[in-house]
């Protein structure tokens, strides 16, 4: 009886063991799987402790102080990073890229991890998100729409409409680009983006209206009715009509 005892108080110890090395086991597995998700997956890029998206809507903010001061970090820390990522970011590990690979085949597993292409792609679009108060950026992004990497153009093109910088020079650089099957969108777009400005762009836009391409045609429409809502109406694009003012009857 007291033999039987002992072989069972045995085998309970030996099964007690077995199950906290194989804890131990898949808890050292799952860690070791948290940190290279950490250390190979893409971060949220920050500019003296803030995001992008942070700096941008405290520079828009009403708040002077606060504004200058962020106007201070783009000028000094945003633009040069952004610049040095869209021209010179153009390598990626292959090691890194494998690992991310594999460990996205693992149930739960979801890392996020941009190649060059996408990271300079992001970084000529960041330019835009502030507006004018980027306009240090214009050389750059003007750099970026002459050459030859595809991966910026598009999204250099749609910055520089946003910055509104230099308008003279970039208006026909941005409808010589409507000829060219790679940038009319982000070219419309841009062009949308300096409004009435862009009058001269409106021949070439309804051209291309009519072009059987549905990105296109969007893309095309709502720059029409940024630039020239009563030409944009005209062909056949709707255009929301203002609301009427009211009457003023002197009351007070």
């Amino acid at each position: 009886m007291k033999s039987t005892d002992v072989k069972q108080s045995t085998l309970l110890r030996r099964a007690f063991r077995i199950f906290v090395s194989v804890t131990i086991g898949l808890a050292l597995l799952a860690g070791g799987i948290w940190v290279l998700t950490q250390t190979v997956g893409d971060r949220v890029a920050l500019y003296a402790g803030k995001s992008l998206y942070e700096w941008s809507e405290q520079i828009k903010g009403r708040d002077t102080t606060a504004s200058n001061h962020a106007s201070l970090v783009l000028n000094r820390e945003i633009i040069p990073r952004l610049t040095k990522t869209m021209f010179e970011d153009t390598r990626d590990s292959s090691l890194r890229m494998a690992l991310v690979d594999k460990l996205n085949t693992l149930p739960g597993v979801n890392v996020f991890a941009q190649v060059a292409y996408s990271r300079r792609a992001e970084a000529a679009a960041g330019f835009g998100e502030f507006g004018p108060a980027a306009e240090a950026a214009g050389p750059a992004l003007l750099q970026a729409l002459q050459g030859r990497d595809p991966a910026v153009r598009g999204p250099a093109a749609v910055s520089l409409g946003k910055i509104h910088w230099k308008p003279d020079v970039v208006i026909p650089l941005l409808i010589k680009g409507l000829e060219d099957d790679d940038l009319r969108e982000p070219a419309a777009e841009a062009l949308g983006e300096l409004g009435s400005l862009s009058k001269a762009a409106v021949p070439k836009l309804l051209l291309l209206f009519r072009v059987p391409d549905k990105d296109l045609h969007h893309a095309v429409a709502e720059a029409l009715k940024k630039i020239d809502p009563e030409a944009a109406a005209q062909a056949g694009v709707r255009v929301e009509a203002r609301p009427a003012a009211l009457p003023n009857t002197g009351a007070r």
